[in-house]
């Protein structure tokens, strides 16, 4: 997944925003532009090098209005996906999705004259939900009454207002938030990535190890293979259609013909993430996505990683409604959420607005899915300061959005395997396992030197498939009394340096929030996947070759059954409970089984770890409603 993190795993930022609440007496007839009760006096004291913006930057946001009937929106969401309910498979349009939760056309039509009087640009999704504004500063300054600048916080680029942005109290009654006036930079992660060999395709690493680990080739034999479905990918790279080609005809993969199409999308960044890593994450999307379902079509939404682009690159997809099913493989820490929020950098309905968003997806009947992570359980926090150092903190942090309650968050694994390390150490993984560095730690107990003097190789010991529990989202209604969820097994295989502790003792506890992963699957770059890239052949891990991955095999089984799967979570949450009916195979164990932290819980349903388990995707066709 790309953590900006990249989850192949890789470095980046997320475009986060300042929406501030203006003084109700500050115009006679303005008010606030958007829900926020903090303040910013005292953040403002502690930027620095602040400098005005120059008044032609090129700027964008998104002016976010309040849904309508929003206690609805669950009890919808689970009559549409949820068998035996009278509107079950009762998909909504774009159209009726506004009817229900947006706003009406004669309230959206008002902002429209108001921005044409400042030359900002505006076009509306219909959702009815979300107004996408575009100007120069010097102009978005004059709608908002706002004097945006530049400074930095925590070594992080951040773009601000002193003045708090107000508009025409008939507009701003109707306004939740604005995104888009404020960016932080935070970069996280890094590449998990095995070996490169420019020139050879090697069979252990294809994609159709997937196909046979998780039954999915008894439907090709069926001749499912994605026809007339449709492939989202989101992105925040380029797009190399040639390397994905080349990926397939190497692979001797009969593939449709101009499959792909691109749609990009405009929002801002802070720091760019079409880099060669970010790049590098697309193909892995699209070849993996691609090679699961051979004859679906690829369209590939490609933005800027940033509050406006994440918001804007989802609200699309659903607006086009031509994807079937979805996968992300990027993501950020949910940590930095937190923070961001206590430091009134962060609007904090800012994780209600993204809800809204996948909302629509699961009424429309798309199957989402988000990379978990490839740090395991940990993720990266802001620590104390040194001077102007800042120092990061690693703790059991979500991951943002696969914590999401409307998308299925996928995990994990290790198959089988044993390799030769060189100087008499042999490392070995006797059956399937969830991902977890630590099966490496008797080797560098063995030669420390080995991996201290070998990046990659220490690095390995601290990947691990994102997984646990959410302290942004509650748990969702699918999750509540399932056995595992909110209960856990752990072992704190890493010190609060970063340093591999061995034989760390069983722990047990509780905890309440959405529970991530959903599903899991192979995502160790030891037993991974190779991807063709720039002219070279990669064996690439991570959460990210899975999002896509099960992308694909959705696609297959939607090609099969004639109609959308849908949001899989009801569904598969009832039948991992069914002993008779459950398609999983669980992941249960406490021991040699961990994501460096959470284990498996011996006889429970679901595991912090790898979630409901590994997918027999033949059973999951045959009971899947």
């Amino acid at each position: 997944m790309r953590n900006v993190k990249k989850w192949l795993v890789g470095v980046a930022s997320f475009t986060m925003i300042l929406a501030l609440t203006p003084n109700a007496q500050a115009a006679r007839k303005k008010k606030a532009a958007g829900s926020d009760p903090y303040g910013i006096n005292k953040i403002l004291k502690q930027l620095t090098q602040k400098k005005k913006v120059s008044p032609n930057k090129y700027v964008y946001l998104d002016v976010v209005l309040k849904p309508r009937n929003e206690s609805q929106l669950s009890d919808q969401i689970y009559a549409v996906n949820t068998p035996g309910n009278s509107e079950f498979k009762q998909f909504y349009t774009p159209d009726k999705f506004r009817a229900e939760f947006g706003q009406p056309a004669s309230v959206v039509g008002q902002y429209k004259p108001f921005f044409n009087k400042y030359h900002l640009k505006s076009e509306s999704f219909s959702n009815g939900l979300i107004i996408k504004v575009s100007g120069k500063v010097k102009n978005v300054n004059k709608a908002f009454s706002t004097d945006i600048q530049t400074a930095k916080y925590h070594s992080n680029p951040v773009q601000f207002s002193k003045k708090q942005p107000v508009m025409p109290a008939k507009l701003a009654d109707n306004v939740l938030t604005v995104l888009g006036i404020t960016t932080v930079k935070q970069g996280l992660g890094s590449l998990a990535k095995k070996q490169s060999d420019a020139s050879k395709v090697k069979s252990e690493y294809a994609p159709s190890k997937f196909a046979k680990q998780y039954q999915l080739q008894p439907l090709y034999d069926k001749g499912y293979q994605g026809q007339g479905q449709t492939l989202g990918i989101i992105t925040f790279a380029n797009v190399r259609k040639s390397d994905a080609q080349h990926f397939w005809n190497a692979e001797k993969i009969a593939t449709k013909p101009n499959r792909i199409s691109v749609k990009k999308i405009n929002s801002p960044t802070s720091l760019t993430t079409n880099d060669a890593l970010g790049q590098t994450e697309t193909d892995l999307d699209i070849e993996q996505s691609g090679a699961i379902a051979p004859q679906a079509n690829i369209r590939v939404y490609q933005a800027n990683f940033s509050d406006v682009g994440l918001v804007n690159a989802y609200s699309t997809v659903f607006e086009e409604n031509r994807a079937s099913s979805l996968s992300m493989s990027w993501g950020l820490s949910e940590y930095l959420t937190h923070y961001l929020k206590v430091q009134r950098l962060l609007t904090p309905v800012y994780g209600q607005v993204l809800n809204t968003v996948m909302a629509q997806g699961a009424l429309q009947g798309v199957s989402t899915f988000v990379s978990s992570g490839d740090t395991g359980a940990y993720n990266r926090g802001i620590g104390g300061k040194i001077g102007p150092i800042s120092l990061p903190n690693y703790s059991t942090y979500g991951t943002f959005p696969a914590d999401n309650p409307w998308v299925t968050a996928t995990g994990g694994t290790t198959l089988p395997f044993s390799k030769k390390l060189g100087k008499g150490i042999d490392i070995s993984v006797d059956k399937e396992r969830a991902w977890g560095g630590d099966y490496l730690f008797k080797a560098y107990a063995q030669n420390r030197q080995l991996f201290l003097t070998n990046p990659t190789a220490y690095q390995a010991m601290l990947a691990g498939g994102g997984g646990g529990i959410s302290h942004l989202y509650d748990t969702p209604e699918y999750q509540q009394d399932v056995p595992g969820v909110n209960t856990f097994n752990a072992r704190q295989y890493l010190s609060n340096l970063l340093q591999p502790r061995m034989n760390p003792v069983l722990i047990s506890g509780t905890d309440y929030g959405r529970n991530f992963p959903d599903v899991s699957a192979d995502a160790d770059p030891m037993t991974g996947y190779q991807i063709y890239s720039a002219g070279k052949w990669q064996v690439m891990g991570g959460t990210s070759a899975v999002a896509p991955q099960f992308n694909g095999a959705t696609a297959v089984i939607n090609s099969g059954k004639g109609t959308r799967m849908g949001f899989w979570n009801p569904q598969i949450y009832k039948l991992a409970q069914d002993k008779d009916k459950t398609p999983f195979t669980v992941l249960d164990s406490d021991s040699h089984n961990s994501n460096l932290y959470y284990v498996g819980q011996p006889g429970k349903v679901y595991n912090q770890a790898t979630g409901l388990g590994t997918v027999n995707f033949e059973k999951l066709y045959n009971v899947y409603q």
